[in-house]
């Protein structure tokens, strides 16, 4: 029985130090893993519009083709405008025109000086206090006109800006600096308003949307890095730009937001794998060879892109 006891108590002994190992696996573990574990997510361009004219009307000319870079605020097509150019003008003489005004004022000066005189006269009993009423009268009711000339003039010059965005909105410009990634229509072709004329993207950067488990998802915080992975194409680095505050009950996930640098000029769309990195892992993350240091001209190129894309 002695014997059986001593047995017993090893035993007990044993299962408590498994028992304390595997605890202890289990806490350490998911701290590790955060850097090893990667998710599945698709990458999207930075931005991407589809471009289209506010009024319907006759393509004139479309500037671009398919793959071509483009600036902002480069123009990229254009409908026939010349009924919208001659209303330009012709707001743009009255807008520039100040006759009215000058015709209000001099005739406000004129009456003026006869109010002046009236109420001389009226001194030297040669006028009337009628007389200087009515000289008041009209000095005053120039005044107004002066001031009606002066409104419209601004109408005029409010309705030349009005016939000049006109004539704009026959044009496609470039919202952002892209890629024309496609062309739904031809020059010469009418079209809709809001019908689809041509896709613009950006893809010298891209975002990525990635479902982490909660688990995880909760020890993450704005600003910290992660490798993200694409087929045949070196890895590339990703910052944390957005987390969700609402967690999806039924995959128990995340919503999280990256912002890549596209130095690698992988194409947008494609699968990619994505893991979160420790900071002490993020200045061994490189440009495109994992295991090297990034250079001083590829942080400058970071800094210039975060930038251009706010």
């Amino acid at each position: 029985m002695l014997k059986w006891m001593q047995h017993a108590q090893r035993l007990d002994s044993c299962l408590s130090l498994i028992a304390g190992t595997l605890l202890y696996a289990v806490l350490a573990v998911p701290a590790t893993q955060a850097s090893t574990v990667s998710y599945p997510a698709v990458a999207k361009p930075w931005r991407n519009v589809n471009l289209s004219f506010s009024r319907p009307g006759r393509i004139v000319k479309i500037l671009v083709h398919r793959g071509q870079l483009v600036k902002l605020g480069q123009l990229l097509a254009k409908e026939d405008d010349q009924e919208q150019k001659i209303a330009a003008q012709l707001a743009g003489l009255t807008a520039d025109s100040t006759l009215r005004v000058q015709a209000a004022q001099a005739e406000l000066a004129q009456d003026r000086v006869l109010l002046q005189r009236t109420q001389w006269a009226a001194g030297q009993k040669a006028a009337t206090s009628f007389e200087v009423q009515r000289a008041e009268l009209k000095v005053t009711i120039d005044q107004l006109s002066l001031r009606l000339a002066q409104l419209k003039h601004r109408h005029d010059q409010l309705a030349w800006q009005a016939a000049e965005l006109a004539v704009r909105r026959r044009q496609i410009k470039a919202p952002f600096s892209g890629i024309i990634e496609n062309r739904f229509v031809h020059a010469g072709s009418s079209t809709n308003a809001f019908k689809k004329v041509l896709s613009l993207v950006q893809v010298d950067a891209l975002k990525i949307f990635v479902p982490v488990p909660l688990s995880l998802a909760v020890t993450l915080h704005l600003g910290q890095s992660a490798r993200v992975t694409a087929p045949a194409a070196a890895a590339l680095r990703g910052k944390i730009i957005w987390i969700a505050r609402v967690a999806d009950s039924a995959s128990n996930t995340l919503m999280v937001e990256l912002r890549v640098i596209n130095h690698n000029h992988i194409p947008a769309g494609q699968q990619v794998n994505v893991t979160f990195i420790t900071e002490k892992q993020t200045a061994e993350l490189p440009n495109g060879k994992p295991g090297t240091r990034r250079n001083t001209h590829v942080a400058l190129s970071d800094q210039r892109m975060e930038k251009t894309h706010p």
